[in-house]
């Protein structure tokens, strides 16, 4: 399995726990909560991708993010 794949379950696994906790918390908690878990799977997908990623699977996602554009 690549490093990008793994980032992208983490992302994908706390981007849906995260909106399952803003719909179904109750205000202000769930919205909090599920912002937090959000924001940490974002974070924590890149954080694994930088550690365990190859130097060519590096480059090929900078290069792939130059060729999106802004």
């Amino acid at each position: 399995m690549s490093a990008e794949s793994i980032r992208f379950l983490i992302q994908a696994g706390f981007g849906a726990v995260g909106v399952l906790v803003i719909v179904f918390g109750g205000w202000p908690w769930g919205a909090v909560i599920g912002t937090v878990l959000i924001v940490f799977g974002l974070w924590l997908g890149g954080r694994i991708f930088k550690r365990i990623a190859t130097r060519d699977e590096i480059k090929a996602d900078l290069r792939q993010r130059a060729d999106d554009g802004p």
